[in-house]
């Protein structure tokens, strides 16, 4: 049976293009040039005393005092919003989101544009930010929490008010988990348009051309790969895929002179090697995804994705003989991963060391946890998250777990440790666990020893 190596799909929750990195956007909005010279906002008896209002709702502690204090400032502007000042508009929408009403604050906005366009930004802009970060914030809290429907809906609350790459794709993925595949497209394709970076539109563009291929639309998706290389011809990512796109095509000529192509280069990173190395791997061409993945390593060789994924490529490949020593080191770097033991059985099996394999096997099932994709992400320039997910076998259930995490340099050499603790969860069940640490010099991989309490 075939394996088929993925990158865990997670929610996009931060400024960063990082999976699965649990952080919270600012509830400011991002570098705004000042107010044009031109933009004159003119006050009212009804504004000042909103604006009086809406200081003190956001000066208080107290969400019924805050709420009272909002409605106050609508109640001020009401004579107000049927005429042509575009002040009194902008302090309802405020009033609004205090609110929660993000339909009218958008209705609100709308009009306020209309009257002032001059004072789109940073006014107009700054308002419905500050709406979509407390939307987004919302609904990463929902998603965790598992209430996916109300997930989705701040997504796509948040969209209304503030189209972003971040949250369209997040309310695609949900609506994928909910099998609306049509939903999905449609927010891949506008979070191609939106604001966001460029990894952002990448995701954006591969969900929803794998989408497609899904669905038989194949030209729509080589159409769609094509016109984003139009803008970025440097995204070797993006080609990648476009490759695997043009092999379901039956392109297979022109798909094979792109992978030729990308493995000559040597300017990628790490992490782009890897990516590469996902994707030749899923097309089923083992041989040079394993190019792809020893490329990573030498980048980085203590990069967990790298490894791993250079140890099944090989084994797929044929040449598990190669990697038994760094599978053999996978598990001891890596003692409740049951990847580990899964790779380590594998390339002995592979080498005709049945027996071997066997007692690998027997060696994980004795272990009184396990943990499911675990990897490390760095989140800002001195910060990184090593995050995962925890199963308790029936001899770990409720044990109290402290388990040493090492980090390393780009030589190898441990940088610092740093223990985790926790309480297993019962017997056959999962919780996620976070480990955040801080490094003035960057932390290239990391390992961890087995739990001091078992």
């Amino acid at each position: 049976m075939r394996e088929r190596i993925h990158r865990h799909r997670t929610l996009t929750v931060a400024a960063f293009a990082v999976t699965g990195c649990l952080l919270f956007l600012p509830a400011t909005a991002p570098g705004q040039e000042e107010p044009a010279s031109e933009c004159q906002l003119v006050g009212t008896a009804g504004t000042n005393v909103a604006a009086k209002a809406i200081e003190a709702a956001r000066a208080a502690e107290d969400p019924g005092a805050m709420a009272e204090a909002y409605r106050e400032a609508l109640d001020a502007l009401q004579n107000e919003l049927a005429g042509d000042e575009p002040a009194p508009y902008l302090l309802a929408a405020q009033a609004a989101i205090g609110l929660k009403d993000y339909t009218a604050a958008d209705g609100y906005l709308t009009r306020f544009v209309e009257l002032a366009p001059e004072c789109e930004t940073p006014h107009a802009h700054d308002a419905r930010y500050n709406a979509w970060v407390a939307l987004y914030n919302e609904g990463i809290q929902q998603y965790q929490s598992g209430e996916i429907d109300l997930a989705l809906e701040s997504f796509e609350t948040a969209n209304m008010i503030f189209p972003d790459t971040r949250s369209l794709n997040n309310a695609a993925l949900l609506y994928v988990e909910k099998g609306d595949n049509a939903s999905a497209i449609e927010n891949y394709r506008r979070a191609i348009e939106a604001p966001g970076d460029q990894d952002q539109h990448r995701n954006a563009l591969i969900g929803m051309a794998d989408l497609l291929l899904l669905e038989g639309s194949v030209a729509e998706a080589l159409e769609a790969y094509q016109g984003y290389l139009e803008r970025h011809p440097d995204d070797v990512v993006a080609r990648i895929r476009y490759a695997l796109a043009l092999t379901d095509a039956g392109q297979g000529d022109e798909a094979s002179s792109i992978f030729e192509q990308v493995l000559a280069r040597d300017d990628l990173t790490t992490e782009q090697w890897v990516q590469v190395g996902v994707g030749l791997f899923n097309s089923e061409r083992y041989a040079h995804a394993t190019q792809a993945f020893d490329r990573a390593r030498a980048g980085n060789p203590y990069n967990k994705e790298a490894m791993e994924n250079y140890v099944s490529a090989s084994i797929q490949g044929g040449t598990a003989s190669e990697v038994i020593g760094l599978a053999d080191t996978l598990v001891n770097w890596f003692p409740y991963d049951e990847t580990s033991y899964q790779l380590l059985a594998g390339a002995l099996s592979k080498t005709a060391e049945d027996k071997l394999a066997m007692g690998i096997l027997q060696n994980e099932q004795e272990m009184p946890i396990i943990f499911h994709s675990i990897q490390m992400a760095q989140v800002d320039d001195d910060q990184y998250i090593v995050r995962g997910v925890v199963e308790a076998r029936a001899s770990g259930a409720g044990q109290a777990m402290t388990i040493q995490f090492e980090f390393l340099d780009a030589s190898g050499q441990p940088l610092m440790t740093e223990k985790l603790s926790f309480q297993a969860p019962a017997a056959g069940e999962t919780e996620s666990f976070e480990l955040t640490v801080t490094s003035d010099t960057p932390i290239a991989g990391f390992r961890y020893a087995k739990s001091e309490g078992g």
